[in-house]
């Protein structure tokens, strides 16, 4: 078994855990759909973006997942079955119309792939207490998706945190960058017909070449806190 492996297994088995002590669907207060407990972080290369998810993530006691995981379970079928089979017939429904809606709007590359990326996100998404890695989680999953991350900073911030924290020569550095930059907005644009810098997509921009990595963390913290409440009222 790979690593990736290992770790959706293990994700998966969280899940399944804390499903037991989820309150049955009928139990529920009926209204308005509630606001999904999860954080979202879009990031470029070298900002401290993944940094900054992972150290959340763990202060706040959330599953982390980033786009290797969405991508395995987007693309293996055993993990996909077992994520959408731990949520209620209800929830399962309501992916069904959420991945329709996006295909009738904003969704632009109507592959398989991409078909799978916005159930399974969204299925993870249901579950909640999740900080969620790339993979344009702030278009799939939208204004009730949570909190909207982006993390930026000047190029020569990125090239320098390459440098000194991957061990890259500054032309490498630059060439990843560069790179990065252009897989990550091709991405958006081909898979949703967005635009990854737009900041109306976000709840807030960081600039990492502004503020400390620790500093950042505080700042997302405490807008989690007042968006969605922590812990659930």
């Amino acid at each position: 078994m790979t690593s990736i492996e290992a770790l959706v297994n293990r994700q998966l088995m969280r899940l399944a855990v804390k499903q037991q002590s989820v309150i049955p669907p009928r139990q529920q207060a009926e209204g308005p759909p509630r606001q999904l407990r999860v954080i979202t972080i879009s990031r470029q290369t070298g900002s401290g973006g993944r940094a900054i998810a992972r150290s959340l993530a763990e202060t706040l006691g959330l599953e982390f997942v980033d786009r290797q995981i969405l991508d395995y379970i987007a693309q293996n079928t055993g993990p996909r079955d077992k994520l959408l089979d731990s949520l209620d017939e209800r929830t399962r429904s309501g992916i069904d119309l959420w991945v329709e809606g996006i295909l009738r709007g904003r969704y632009i590359d109507r592959s398989e792939y991409a078909h799978l990326l916005v159930q399974s996100m969204t299925a993870m998404a249901e579950h909640g207490d999740a900080v969620i890695l790339g993979r344009a989680g702030n278009v799939i999953l939208g204004p009730r998706g949570g909190l909207h991350v982006r993390i930026v900073a000047p190029r020569e911030v990125r090239v320098a945190n390459l440098v000194e924290y991957k061990g890259m020569t500054p032309e490498q550095a630059d060439h990843a960058v560069r790179v990065s930059d252009d897989e990550r907005s091709t991405f958006y644009r081909k898979h949703f017909g967005a635009n990854i810098d737009d900041s109306a997509d976000y709840h807030m921009v960081i600039n990492t070449g502004r503020v400390t990595l620790d500093r950042a963390h505080e700042i997302i913290n405490a807008a989690w806190e007042f968006l969605i409440g922590w812990p659930e009222p």
